[in-house]
């Protein structure tokens, strides 16, 4: 805190100068809080290991996963004080909104998990050894075949949390601060669109090398523009957390719809584009500014 000498003038303080070294700085720092949540989970690892050699693969996971959430949401709540995209009142405001709001993302996530899972089917028919390269990676992960109840709170619950506190919490953040000048308390939110955008890629591109194979890191980067416009629209991270969530948690059901879809994939991939598009445009108005006019009451 700085405190002003008595009767002394002070002139304003000049505007900070974001340089190339200060925009380098602060994406850096992003790439280094991916880094350090991978890290976490890799000590994870090598600790129950030593520990435990002959832990099951699903336990060491959900250990890994659980490691990385502590750094992150501990990351994430030491940040969000000073936040840029942080609002007083989240956006809706009213909790019948709220509550739709809910709604369209969970059923936004089961849309996109069916349409991504389509288009990831027929572009890796088209090259099968990146298909059996990327089936054995996930059977190697736990995620193919069947899946206990270990696991579906590992990829449904715990690591959509702790990626959105890391991604679009802290690495977010960070991007911000390379690409908008420092605000003061009372401008905080007041984020440029286009600034926002060069941000939000940069955080994208982040989390889908965080994926650490091409296939998985393709559709995280769509995904994770998706989310990271979703914080900014509402204001508040557990939203982008929630359609995480449904989208990880309806991969759990392509197994049963797989079979269903495969003669008219081509048909669900429109149909579940336009959709998506839909439920998108949804967000949008339940997450829009409300007229200066209007009854708060």
């Amino acid at each position: 805190m700085n405190v002003g000498i008595p009767g002394e003038d002070r002139e304003p303080a000049a505007p900070q100068r974001y340089g190339a070294g200060r925009v380098a700085k602060w994406l850096l720092a992003a790439v280094g809080a991916a880094l350090a949540y991978l890290a976490a989970q890799v000590a994870a690892l090598v600790a129950i290991e030593l520990a435990l050699p002959a832990s099951d693969t699903d336990r060491l996971a959900f250990v890994a996963t659980a490691a990385s959430l502590a750094l992150a949401v501990l990351w994430w709540r030491r940040l969000r004080p000073t936040a840029r995209l942080r609002r007083e009142v989240a956006r809706p405001s009213r909790p019948e909104r709220r509550v739709l709001l809910t709604c369209v993302l969970l059923v936004l996530g089961l849309v996109l998990q069916v349409t991504l899972s389509i288009v990831l089917t027929m572009v890796l028919t088209l090259f099968p050894e990146v298909m059996e390269f990327y089936l054995e990676l996930m059977e190697l992960a736990g995620i193919s075949g069947p899946t206990d109840l270990v696991t579906l709170i590992d990829i449904a619950v715990l690591a959509p949390i702790a990626e959105e506190a890391i991604c679009r919490g802290v690495a977010l953040e960070f991007c911000l601060r390379a690409t908008c000048p420092e605000p003061r308390p009372e401008a905080r939110g007041d984020v440029p669109t286009a600034r926002f955008w060069a941000a939000n890629v940069a955080q994208a591109l982040i989390f889908a090398v965080m994926h650490l194979n091409i296939v998985q890191g393709a559709y995280a980067f769509a995904l994770g523009l998706l989310l990271g416009w979703v914080v900014r629209r509402t204001g508040r991270l557990r939203f982008a957390a929630l359609l995480h969530m449904a989208v990880n948690a309806s991969s759990e059901l392509m197994d049963v719809l797989d079979p269903l879809l495969g003669g008219v994939l081509v048909p669900t991939l429109v149909v579940g584009s336009l959709v998506s598009a839909a439920l998108i445009w949804g967000v949008a108005r339940l997450t829009a500014e409300p007229p200066a006019d209007a009854d708060t009451v």
